[in-house]
């Protein structure tokens, strides 16, 4: 299931995290996200992250620019599973109305960059178990954010470029 966070090596590897820490297990791909970045060192030269939190509008202009060979956006969703389980949604079940917490459909999201960049564009779901008010994932939840976390620095070559 993580294989599709594997960098690409054909170009670079957007992973767009999406959510709202103040709703519990929604804030999952953010925290991803922070950790990650916090350690750019362990970044890939052609991994890059980009938190949009709960805008994913906000992701467009930097993926043109990006120009990504592959693009992964990472957000809770429930998919009926076992929380904490992940999943690659496919695109035909990703509502193209605004059902979540977000602000635009990450489905008409996906298509314009896809459109926009010639990336191909898949979702990683993780199964949340709380999206009540208030801040902390659940334990299943942070396990899954770990693992995640752990096979992007474990795959990671260490970045260079100290201004990026």
């Amino acid at each position: 299931m993580l294989d599709i966070l594997k960098p690409d090596q054909q170009g670079i590897t957007l992973i767009i995290t999406v959510g709202n820490t103040l709703r519990q297990d929604d804030g999952v791909a953010p925290l991803i996200a922070e950790q990650l970045l916090s350690t750019k060192s362990e970044i890939l030269n052609n991994l890059k992250i980009l938190n949009v939190n709960d805008k994913p509008e906000n992701a467009i202009d930097e993926a043109v620019k990006i120009k990504p060979a592959k693009t992964v956006i990472i957000d809770a969703a429930d998919f009926g599973g076992r929380v904490g389980e992940t999943r690659i949604i496919p695109h035909d079940q990703i509502p193209e109305t605004t059902l979540s917490t977000h602000t635009f459909p990450l489905a008409i999201i996906a298509k314009m960059i896809e459109q926009d960049t010639g990336s191909p564009v898949y979702f990683l779901g993780i199964q949340p178990g709380k999206m009540g008010w208030g801040e902390g994932l659940s334990p299943e939840v942070e396990k899954t954010a770990d693992q995640i976390i752990k096979s992007l620095r474990k795959k990671s070559k260490p970045n260079l470029d100290k201004n990026s």
